[in-house]
């Protein structure tokens, strides 16, 4: 019988999860905002050049991201929301309200990561 992968590389899987969070720069709350993500261009390229060593560790078959044909509106927050979930993370969203000093106000996603 074979090994499954969540088996044979914990410490890897951890590592690799470790990394994602530490791209995203979470506060002191587990917090980061989906706003703050999408206008940081090297968050994104840092997690999307991880997609080869995160092919070793953990069965990819099941992410959208993976897939050669599927076309993906954010591939870099699938990849970490998938990878965070298949290692036991919980990732809540709730609606966040920015206002910017010209008085504008931007609707975002405010995630949390944790683990019970």
């Amino acid at each position: 019988m074979r090994v499954k992968l969540s088996d044979k590389y914990q410490n890897e899987r951890e590592e690799i999860c470790n990394k994602l969070i530490e791209i995203l720069q979470l506060d002191e709350n587990n917090h980061f905002l989906l706003y703050d993500l999408e206008k940081d261009i090297n968050k994104q390229h840092n997690i999307l050049e991880m997609k080869e060593e995160i092919k070793k560790y953990f069965a990819v078959s099941c992410i959208s991201s993976f897939k050669p044909n599927f076309k993906c509106k954010r591939p870099y927050l699938n990849i970490v929301r998938s990878i965070l979930r298949q290692q036991n993370y919980t990732f809540e969203g709730s609606d966040y309200s920015l206002k910017f000093d010209n008085g504008l106000i931007k609707r975002t996603i405010k995630y949390k990561i944790f683990r019970l």
